[in-house]
């Protein structure tokens, strides 16, 4: 139980505010949209049920909670980039748009962030790392959900 509580501890001081949140940039990026004359749909079913999910994990279980955190900032950081930017080609009169703008050199956010990564799971045992890492297909399962949400 103590090293759950430390994991809590830690996860609640190193992951917050690391450079690498879209929220803010988000919210402009639907602004934007919006101003452009398209409506923007209220969270559907996919993306809330995850954001609950997340929640739960980030109070009840760190391990589980990191698992998804690497998966959506790496993702998002990485191929999103690469997404963001064909779409602004294709569609969006190359118009970068401010989810994939950062602010700080990227790559030492991530770095910073791996680092932390590392720091945190440093005392974890070995089961508590296995169950890191079969969380995985979860991740991957919510974020394909919201991802298919697109092919609609």
């Amino acid at each position: 139980m103590t090293n759950t509580i430390l994991s809590f501890s830690l996860i609640d001081a190193e992951f917050r505010n690391t450079g690498l949140e879209r929220s803010e940039n988000l919210a402009k990026d639907l602004e934007w949209f919006k101003d452009q004359g398209h409506n923007i749909p209220e969270p559907s079913d996919p993306g809330v049920c995850y954001a609950g999910f997340l929640e739960d994990l980030s109070e009840k279980d760190p391990q589980a909670f990191i698992c998804h955190f690497y998966n959506i900032y790496f993702a998002h950081s990485a191929g999103g980039r690469m997404i963001g930017k064909k779409v602004a080609e294709k569609i969006l009169d190359k118009k970068q748009l401010e989810f994939y703008k950062w602010d700080g050199d990227l790559p030492l956010l991530l770095q910073n962030v791996r680092e932390k990564l590392n720091k945190v799971s440093e005392g974890w045992t070995r089961e508590e790392k296995n169950h890191c890492l079969e969380e995985t297909d979860k991740s991957f399962k919510y974020s394909g959900d919201i991802l298919r949400l697109i092919l609609i």
